[in-house]
């Protein structure tokens, strides 16, 4: 039963976002998947990840060159 739920609730979400197309021409019921849509939206998401990751990595290139240095004995 859980997993028809979160099965549901995917799919919904995929219509919510615009992937998922439900219609029903000629009262033939269809489910279209707009790949091309897919790609732009995965496409900018991996830019922003990719951005996310070197802002992270200078982020830590500073505090590394900011920290205290430990006192030589």
């Amino acid at each position: 039963m859980r997993a028809i739920i979160v099965v549901a609730i995917v799919v919904l979400v995929l219509a919510l976002v615009g992937w998922i197309q439900f219609s029903s021409p000629d009262g033939n019921p269809t489910i279209q998947i707009d790949t091309e849509k897919v790609k732009e939206d995965t496409s900018t998401l991996v830019e922003k990840a990719k951005g996310a990751a070197e802002e992270v990595d200078r982020r830590v290139d500073v505090d590394v060159d900011t920290s205290p240095k430990p006192a030589s004995e």
